[in-house]
């Protein structure tokens, strides 16, 4: 007499598979951020701790807010972004990152911020009152801290950072993001007046 092979075994495989498809990976097998700013040489130009640039005119991106550089990121792939040393250095980087990739470093850079610090007390330097009156402090927030959503945080930033893509916004160079927001403001900002204000953000702690 004909007997039916057991299909129990069939059918917990069947499960396991459904249960699996049906839930995320663990944490350990995601992106890992810090294993991929330490495997795409990133502390080669922003320093081990992403805060300390090796070299003037590089970004401090610790504790910068992850949709920005997550825009960012995407942006320097796609080449829509492709102003000063991006195209030389930083585009053959993400040449290979895939979103989740982008997501896991932008996580991380931002897990690197540091507890707000009080306003600095003290007669108001003329490059403050350039980054109030010249409406910087609108999108960027109180003292380049808290920018709205898609701007970036530029408290401390390098000092050759903000002149170089400052100037690059005001002449086009650089068109990204809220680049072109951010134009029209520029041609009301001379050089000088720039200067003053990459030299007072740098100061912010």
């Amino acid at each position: 007499m004909f007997k039916p092979k057991p299909v129990t075994r069939q059918l917990s495989a069947l499960a396991m598979v459904a249960v699996l498809g049906a839930i995320s990976l663990p944490a350990a097998w995601a992106a890992d951020g810090k294993a991929l700013y330490a495997d795409k040489g990133c502390a080669a130009c922003h320093g081990e701790d992403a805060k300390t640039p090796l070299q003037e005119g590089y970004p401090k991106i610790a504790g910068q807010f992850a949709d920005y550089v997550f825009s960012q990121l995407k942006d320097i792939k796609s080449g829509a972004r492709a102003n000063g040393q991006v195209p030389d250095t930083m585009k053959p980087i993400v040449e290979d990152l895939a979103e989740d990739d982008m997501t896991a470093l932008a996580d991380y850079l931002a897990s690197l911020r540091e507890p707000p610090t009080a306003a600095a007390t003290g007669p108001a330097t003329p490059g403050k009152t350039l980054f109030l009156t010249k409406t910087c402090v609108a999108c960027h927030g109180k003292e380049g801290k808290k920018p709205l959503p898609g701007y970036p945080a530029i408290a401390g930033q390098d000092k050759g950072y903000i002149l170089a893509q400052t100037r690059d916004i005001k002449s086009g160079a650089r068109a990204n993001g809220k680049a072109n927001a951010m134009q029209p403001v520029m041609h009301l900002v001379t050089d000088d007046e720039i200067a003053a204000i990459a030299e007072y953000l740098s100061t912010v702690k």
